[in-house]
């Protein structure tokens, strides 16, 4: 194992996590400000995934040839640049160029730093450490949407957006002292997204993990959008509630170090399909008729526990497939890819559901798609 390189990607992905954590329980209500209906709405948001499905694979193989380290420089730049345009909201245009650079950013910097830890470690206690990496990743999460939302509330809403300009610029700083001299080769076939998504494919394992990677992508538009609309519209709160919501929906990711234990002593895909089931069980619970705040934040921790059980065990299970063909950084992008079809078409549709008929039977269907998922990915996954 590298401890050096184990800690200092760790420290990248802590700082990278928080800051583009900060502006997500105000992104929904802020874009919505500028006057878009909830479909309109969903069409933004659904740029995201699109961009994920598109990019994903292409950097994730080169990473793998050039070099970690320059695609994540890369990506902070592009971050800079998508957050720089949503505070320019002029038109609907800027916002929509930026989901696309945040999609691409995001992913890139988030996915590449977590291939560069798995880089660094040995199958010896893989899932313990990746437990450890992401439960630190969380810590950043948990505390970034509660702080966000407080300092919209406090002083305007575009104050979270500087404070994340502010920190990724520093982070870049400190990044760009490292210098790398080293030339590479690159394939024009690294640039065909289909090439990295067949070879994907081919993996028995891996094509279970791309049904479930869709299914629990899907709810994307339920938690990310529609939520935050539902406190702050429907319950009449501010947007400091939202904030309190995205906190308990993610305290129980600082637990990740232990779901990686268990998933060490008990086989991964086994933790993969249980996170997945209390999940959906909680979309369901959330789809019975609610105005109490409480009852609300108890449900999304029940909710979140279930995420915790399936990122720290999927990523483990995942990782381990592509420590084996030595296409780590493939893996990782290529299946993020796949995972925001599912994340895509619920953008497209979600924003119809709610507009005909509500958010509570938006939360029915995401919860019976997700059951439906973990039926047909069992016969793949398991040993």
């Amino acid at each position: 194992m590298q401890l050096s390189e184990y800690k200092k990607f760790t420290e990248i992905s802590i700082i990278f996590a928080f800051s583009t954590y900060l502006i997500t329980p105000i992104l929904s209500p802020y874009i919505k400000s500028l006057g878009l209906s909830n479909f309109q709405l969903s069409l933004i948001f659904s740029l995201f995934p699109l961009s994920i499905i598109v990019f994903s694979p292409i950097f994730g193989g080169l990473s793998d040839v050039v070099g970690r380290k320059k695609i994540i420089k890369f990506g902070i730049i592009i971050e800079i640049i998508a957050l720089l345009l949503y505070v320019h909201d002029q038109s609907w245009v800027f916002i929509a160029v930026a989901r696309v650079l945040d999609a691409f950013a995001a992913t890139t910097v988030s996915l590449i730093t977590l291939s560069k830890v798995e880089d660094s470690l040995d199958n010896k206690g893989r899932g313990k450490y990746t437990g450890n990496y992401l439960s630190l990743i969380y810590a950043g999460r948990l505390f970034a949407p509660l702080i966000g939302a407080v300092v919209a509330d406090m002083f305007f809403i575009k104050a979270p957006f500087f404070i994340s300009i502010i920190i990724l610029v520093g982070l870049f700083i400190s990044l760009f002292r490292e210098k790398d001299h080293k030339k590479y080769k690159v394939s024009i076939g690294l640039f065909n997204p289909l090439t990295e998504i067949k070879e994907f494919l081919s993996y028995k394992k891996l094509r279970g993990m791309g049904i479930l990677g869709m299914v629990m992508h899907a709810p994307g538009p339920a938690i990310n959008v529609f939520l935050p609309l539902l406190i702050v519209e429907k319950m009449g709160l501010s947007i400091s509630f939202v904030g309190y919501a995205f906190f308990f929906l993610s305290i129980s990711h600082i637990l990740q170090f232990e779901f990686g234990k268990i998933a060490d002593k008990f086989s991964a895909w086994k933790m993969v399909l249980f996170g997945c089931l209390i999940y959906s069980l909680g979309f369901i619970f959330l789809s019975f008729p609610n105005n109490n705040f409480i009852i609300l934040i108890l449900i999304l921790f029940f909710m979140g526990t279930g995420t915790a059980m399936w990122n720290v065990s999927a990523w483990d299970f995942m990782s381990k497939v592509g420590e084996g063909v030595k296409k780590e950084g493939m893996v990782t992008t290529t299946y993020l890819s796949i995972a925001k079809i599912g994340a895509f078409f619920s953008f497209v549709f979600s924003g119809l559901i709610v507009t005909f008929f509500n958010t509570n039977i938006l939360f029915l269907i995401n919860g019976l798609i997700i059951l439906v998922g973990i039926s047909s990915s069992y016969f793949f996954l398991k040993d």
